[in-house]
């Protein structure tokens, strides 16, 4: 990681009181973040710039953006523009990621309650998880009545689930030299970690029917294969084939599974969920999504902690109740 002109602009920051602009800085992360090939948070550090920027105007020296009123009237505005939370939440978790950079945590000059009357968590708004039975609509459904690129979406999205929740973008960069004996080995393209698993045999018939037949070509899939030379140009591609995925998702959707909405996130969040349900340890779930740490799979499967509760005592409930016949009486009502 390049952090040596991040360094010069911290002191300039520094020398200067505080007075740099906002703008100058983030744009010498988005480069450093450029340099080490990660496209997903240069678009959020953009956005996040951009943003604020369209709040403030030009005046957005660092030592009146960092400061409480600031961060809340800056709430304020993104409100009334009825953003939603999560968006809002992604532009101060950027902020404070930037704040975090310039002052980090434990040094004298950091305020770690700068934050604390911001909205900087992540608010679940839908439930992004299929059943059971509506995975397994997906699963054996029967591939002659739909079009030959809505099965290769299909064979898609099942192939994510199979492959413990592998995420479109982990997908579309499978090269065919990380298949070998049965197992595929790749590194996640957003934290870096290294993931190994073994081919269900479920996957092996999809496999050989819709990966890329083409000798020259280095991916498994035919979905980045037009892809231009360069980074940049290679995201881009990867970005318009993520659009056409969720686009033609829907349309899918409503063949098979009228009335419920899917998009490339489904089938993590249906592979996590379902783990969860069963009863499979967190640890497990951590190791096989690839996340940094179980805190992270907890915030991940946090919406659905109450609704496994509830299916708990259910059948407890139903467990109980079945003590009725055999002992001849009743529930007990009490008048209060």
């Amino acid at each position: 990681m390049n952090t040596e002109r991040i360094k010069k602009v911290t002191e300039r920051i520094e020398k200067d009181e505080g007075r740099m602009n906002l703008s100058l800085y983030m744009a010498e992360v988005i480069e450093e973040l450029k340099d080490d090939r990660k496209h997903p948070a240069v678009h959020t550090y953009t956005s996040t710039l951009h943003s604020f920027a369209a709040f403030s105007g030009d005046a957005m020296p660092m030592n009146e953006v960092f400061t409480p009123g600031r961060l809340k009237e800056y709430e304020d505005w993104l409100l009334q523009r009825r953003l939603s939370w999560n968006t809002i939440s992604t532009y101060m978790r950027t902020l404070q990621a930037v704040y975090n950079r310039l002052s980090p945590p434990g040094t004298p000059e950091h305020n770690p309650r700068l934050f604390d009357d911001v909205y900087t968590k992540v608010k679940s708004q839908i439930k992004r998880a299929l059943t059971e039975e509506q995975m397994g609509r997906l699963m054996h459904a029967d591939l002659d009545v739909l079009s030959e690129e809505l099965q290769r979406v299909q064979a898609y999205f099942l192939l994510m689930f199979l492959f413990r929740g592998m995420p479109f973008i982990d997908l579309a960069h499978l090269r065919k030299r990380d298949v070998k004996d049965g197992k595929i080995a790749y590194r996640r393209h957003k934290t870096g970690k290294q993931i190994t698993l073994r081919i269900p045999r479920e996957a092996l018939p999809l496999l050989k029917e819709f990966k890329d037949k083409d000798e020259t070509s280095l991916y498994l899939f035919p979905i980045l294969d037009a892809a231009p030379e360069g980074d940049d140009a290679l995201y881009e591609c990867y970005q318009k084939a993520l659009r056409n995925f969720n686009k033609m998702l829907g349309v899918l959707a409503k063949r098979l599974l009228p009335g419920i909405k899917i998009s490339s996130y489904t089938a993590r969040h249906t592979w996590a969920t379902l783990a969860y349900h069963i009863g499979m340890p967190i640890g497990i779930i951590c190791q096989a999504l690839g996340h940094s740490s179980i805190r992270v799979t907890e915030t991940y499967l946090k919406p659905f902690e109450n609704e496994k509760v509830d299916k708990a005592n259910r059948k407890l409930i139903s467990t109980v109740k079945k003590q009725e016949g055999r002992s001849g009486g009743c529930f007990i009502y009490y008048k209060t």
